[in-house]
């Protein structure tokens, strides 16, 4: 019985000693509050920008902030089992909204729920590992691993810093890209072009794989409608001036600038595009009159698609020419190519030559290819016509010597 008291008293013994400690916790905290609120304004306010902001500028020439909000962090905390030195949850609820307010698409709540995954004796492996499960984007993974290291202390937030500095070793170029475009890419996504992050991605792509503005146009053109083809062209433009006017550009200054003059061509090609557009009522009624129906792959898109390849030939001619008639559906009719083929002559004067052409001389032998193909063509028909003349009279005379032996 004796035992049992003791033990009762031992153990309110320890919850007065807990007690204690929490008010004694309690009034060091109104303490350093009634401090506080005896600075001005601007002093308090800078204080808390210091805690929850420490990577306001780049994270090379922000340690002694770091450290500072650090040692702010470990006056509030208590030792014995509060010697672990975890950071207040409200604290790192601070720092997560200010990441949030610094860039949007790094939500307070998904931060906080990251951090909570984070524990002490992780390896910067695992670091990682959890990163990419919340963050694939390595620009954002990269603003994310600033704010684990703000909101970390001891060995784990060393690990954190090594886990950054091999992100950053191995990410750097698109860590940059992504950044020095975030703003474009928001405003590309706020368009409906895609996620921010995938818009980055396919700059990233852009410009870490170059390629001719032909090659390009095609591949967005499948991915994007036409009607917004323009939009993603502005995009590029756009995020390529970004990257050059940044302090540290993704690649070299004048690689960037090659691709923005590269870029630029798409602009014409867009034009080539417009062009056939605006042909294809006069298609779809010269089809109507000669009593041929319009293939279903033949659109303005494709009829495009067809010059551009024609003008990206080094050696135009009219047997090239002839057979794009096979991927445009209409090889069967005669009166169908030299449809569209007198569209495709028309355009060659419409586009603008610098970004079409290679030179004024290849244009040139593109239109003279283009000519030669639809003299060919209106010889066959003419041919034709002949002979369905000559069926006609033949089929006529069996007629009447039919009707004169009756």
């Amino acid at each position: 019985m004796s035992g049992q008291i003791e033990g009762r008293a031992a153990g309110t013994q320890s919850v007065n000693v807990t007690l204690e400690a929490m008010k004694d916790v309690g009034r060091k905290e109104q303490q350093e509050l009634r401090a506080e609120q005896q600075d001005s304004a601007s002093a308090f306010l800078s204080s808390m920008e210091e805690a929850v902001n420490p990577f306001a500028a780049k994270f090379a020439t922000k340690q002694k902030d770091i450290k500072t909000h650090k040692s702010r962090i470990q006056k509030m905390m208590k030792g014995g089992e509060t010697g672990k030195k975890l950071l207040p949850v409200e604290q790192i609820k601070d720092s997560a909204n200010k990441f949030q307010s610094k860039n949007p698409e790094l939500t307070a709540n998904v931060l906080v729920l990251l951090r909570e995954r984070i524990k002490p004796g992780d390896t910067k492996e695992d670091i990682l590992r959890t990163l990419a499960e919340f963050y694939p984007d390595v620009s954002l993974g990269d603003e994310v691993l600033e704010f684990l290291f703000a909101t970390t202390e001891g060995e784990l937030a060393e690990t954190v810093k090594e886990a950054k500095e091999e992100f950053d070793q191995l990410h750097a170029r698109e860590i940059a890209a992504g950044r020095n475009i975030g703003t474009q890419a928001r405003q590309a996504a706020e368009k409906g072009l895609g996620t921010a992050t995938s818009m980055r991605d396919m700059y990233r792509e852009v410009t870490g794989n170059p390629r001719d503005s032909t090659t390009l146009f095609e591949e967005l053109a499948a991915k994007y409608e036409f009607k917004d083809l323009k939009k993603v062209v502005d995009f590029l433009l756009h995020s390529l001036g970004a990257d050059m006017k940044s302090k540290g550009p993704s690649i070299p200054r004048g690689m960037l600038h090659r691709l923005f003059t590269e870029t630029r061509s798409l602009q014409a090609i867009l034009g080539v595009y417009r062009f056939f557009r605006g042909r294809m009522r006069l298609v779809n009624k010269m089809f109507k009159q000669e009593g041929i129906e319009v293939p279903s792959q033949l659109t303005f898109e494709s009829i495009a698609k067809e010059f551009m390849g024609l003008a990206a030939e080094r050696y135009p001619s009219s047997a090239k020419v002839l057979q794009s008639a096979v991927k445009l559906g209409i090889e069967k009719w005669i009166a169908a190519k030299i449809i569209v083929f007198s569209q495709l002559r028309d355009g060659i004067r419409e586009v603008a030559m610098m970004q079409i052409y290679k030179t004024l001389q290849h244009r040139d032998e593109l239109y003279l290819a283009i000519l030669e193909a639809l003299e060919d063509l209106e010889d066959q028909l003419e041919d034709l016509n002949e002979t369905e003349d000559e069926s006609i009279n033949e089929d006529d005379d069996e007629k009447v010597g039919k009707a004169e032996d009756k």
